[in-house]
């Protein structure tokens, strides 16, 4: 088993500074070349106070007062079918008014942030929001300054996974591990959103980084007050940068349940936990995440209804949560989770030959642990291994290379057990906090699908908090392996090493936008349109011309979404974020037309076309 080493050579150093760099380069490559996606959208706007689609700026886009439905007003604690709240309907018409940047940027109030986060992220991730409004406070407002803010915290996930592999298993545990995690692609992919993912992934491995420490150090009568303070707070801040941060605090309770013994440590946990609790608590029941309960369960009752009579032909696309659908779903996230598994479960078709690839990885698994056992000539023993994977190639029908791949991992991964056995029981017991954050996150998502009778909770970025523990366990298997006879080392290396050709293709198609998996898009979006539009606008605008928005048809997919207006005000909404919020242009929505942003010369008497939105919204059509 590999040791724990206490200080770093300037080596070391070196490694992990060209580490960070190729993570940095690969996360900032194509930064922002694409336009934000709908869920960007909702967080570039809810940053600043502002509801998409405008219901806490009425006054701005329309001179009708439309009364709000009575849940806005006192929301209940648990989820009850509202009548108000169904029975709502539009009771003025539409009335545009003319509007400014000023007017848009009109200064809000708390409770604006609150009606922002509540309508448009049901409440969650209000310290994620705060943190980026000050950031862009700081560095302006731009698809650019809103993904960097992810990838500073993707950044630090690759040096704290350094510290963690260090730390619990050796300098050169972390080192691998902190190597992978600059290249996977899941981390890159969602370094690349503006949305709370990079954050709350960090402050899970932080406040894991600190658990693990207090439970050690209970058994040798530690006190140190700052691990304690240091869990609480990045527990606490996990929760409130995405609520399934309570899967790993579950996992941390039950490794506390088998391992911790100390009396005084769990008391002391127990405060943890409290204090950790209390945040989201408090957010919940009195601040802005008061509505959340309401929304949760109406959503659950929707997508519910909607898998039931209109499977997978369904706005939200949601499918009943059946053996087989779960599967399905939930295989790709087990098997991406591994680097060396990536994309394989979408990939690799065929019964007949995925049980030709398993069976193959059991061969060799059995010729391993048997070879000393049959006597064979010294020539051909260490060729077997290679003769049963080249063989295994002639039969299978499609994609050879990486079935072959996938028989050669899952004989590397059997070696896991032999690390496990190997290690000392200190040892152990990590690798069993590894095991459980890989698995019960994604294992927690299956059980609330079947609870809730669908599948869309079900997607990799709600348990990516699993990567860098399974990314860890790799790192140690890789040492092992570098360690056993050369044959097996070689045939092990040479095709995983192959697999970082595939990994490879599918950065490459994320770097150029045709990543459904990563991207979610299959054809490139356009760089930002409403950011291209607001540059064009302040280049040819001149006094006393009006500035026209598209304003199609707003389709309402549930009672949660209803605002004020039956046309949507989303494409000036996320025009003017790219605005000087001083100007004083003139600014209208235009009811004749549904795509194009135009300016209505003053002087001139016509019109000139800024920019059409057809095609290129990007979610919102």
């Amino acid at each position: 088993m590999v040791h724990t080493y206490k200080k770093e050579s300037l080596q070391t150093w070196i490694t992990l500074a060209v580490i960070l760099v190729i993570g940095i380069a690969l996360r900032l490559y194509h930064l922002d070349s694409y336009s934000i996606f709908f869920d960007e959208k909702s967080t570039m706007v809810v940053s600043q106070g502002i509801v998409l689609e405008g219901a806490n700026q009425k006054e701005v886009f329309s001179t009708k007062k439309v009364t709000i439905p009575e849940f806005w007003k006192t929301p209940p604690l648990s989820y009850k079918p509202s009548p108000v709240l169904r029975s709502f309907t539009y009771t003025e018409t539409f009335s545009p008014r003319s509007f400014t940047p000023a007017d848009f940027w009109a200064p809000k109030s708390l409770a604006d942030y609150y009606e922002a986060m509540t309508r448009s992220d049901i409440g969650n991730s209000s310290f994620y929001y705060l943190l980026l409004h000050i950031w862009m406070e700081i560095c302006g407002i731009s698809d650019f300054s809103a993904r960097l803010f992810s990838v500073v915290f993707s950044v630090l996930i690759i040096g704290f996974t350094y510290l963690f592999g260090k730390r619990f298993f050796s300098i050169n545990t972390g080192l691998i591990a902190a190597g992978i995690v600059a290249i996977e692609p899941f981390f890159i992919a969602y370094s690349h959103q503006a949305r709370n993912y990079s954050l709350t992934f960090f402050l899970t491995l932080l406040s894991t980084y600190f658990f693990l420490q207090i439970i050690e150090g209970s058994k040798g009568n530690k006190n140190n007050i700052w691990l304690y303070l240091g869990y609480i707070l990045a527990a606490g801040l996990g929760l409130l940068s995405h609520f399934l941060t309570i899967t790993v605090l579950l996992v941390h309770g039950l490794y506390a349940l088998f391992f911790l013994r100390s009396v005084s440590g769990w008391i002391k946990m127990a405060i943890s936990a409290v204090a950790a609790l209390s945040g989201v608590t408090w957010w919940l029941l009195y601040g802005g995440g008061k509505y959340t309960f309401y929304t949760l369960g109406y959503q659950a009752d929707l997508y519910r209804r909607m898998a039931e009579t209109k499977p997978g032909n369904n706005p939200f696309g949601v499918v009943p949560a059946t053996i087989i659908n779960v599967y399905n779903k939930a295989l790709p996230m087990f098997s991406d989770l591994v680097i060396f598994t990536n994309g394989m479960a979408e990939s690799l078709v065929g019964k007949r030959n995925f049980l030709i690839s398993l069976l193959v990885g059991i061969l060799l698994i059995a010729w391993y642990r048997l070879k000393d056992k049959i006597k064979l000539h010294e020539f051909i023993v260490p060729r077997i291994p290679y003769v049963i994977v080249l063989l295994s190639a002639l039969v299978y029908t499609s994609n050879k290379i990486q079935f072959c791949v996938l028989s050669v991992v899952i004989f590397a991964l059997s070696f896991l057990y032999d690390i496990y056995k190997d290690a000392d029981k200190l040892q152990r017991q990590r690798m069993v906090l590894l095991y459980m954050m890989a698995l019960i996150p994604t294992l927690f998502l299956i059980v609330m699908a079947f609870k809730g009778g669908h599948t869309s909770g079900i997607q990799q970025r709600y348990s990516g908090f699993s990567f860098p523990y399974v990314i860890i366990l790799i790192s140690l298997l890789l040492q092992y392996i570098s360690e056993i006879r050369a044959e097996f080392k070689y045939l092990i290396f040479v095709f995983l090493a192959i697999q970082f050709y595939f990994v490879g293709q599918r950065l490459k198609e994320f770097y150029e936008d045709r990543s459904v998996k990563y991207g979610g898009f299959a054809n490139p979006r356009v760089a930002n349109p409403y950011e291209k539009a607001a540059y064009k606008i302040q280049e040819l605008y001149q006094k006393g011309d009006t500035i026209l928005y598209p304003a199609f048809k707003l389709q309402i997919l549930s009672e949660m979404d209803r605002t004020f207006l039956p046309y949507s005000i989303q494409d000036a909404q996320l025009t003017n974020l790219y605005l000087p919020k001083s100007l004083n242009y003139i600014q209208s929505m235009d009811t004749t037309q549904v795509d194009r942003i135009l300016i209505k010369r003053n002087i001139q008497k016509d019109t000139l076309e800024i920019i059409n939105l057809k095609g290129i919204r990007y979610g919102s059509e």
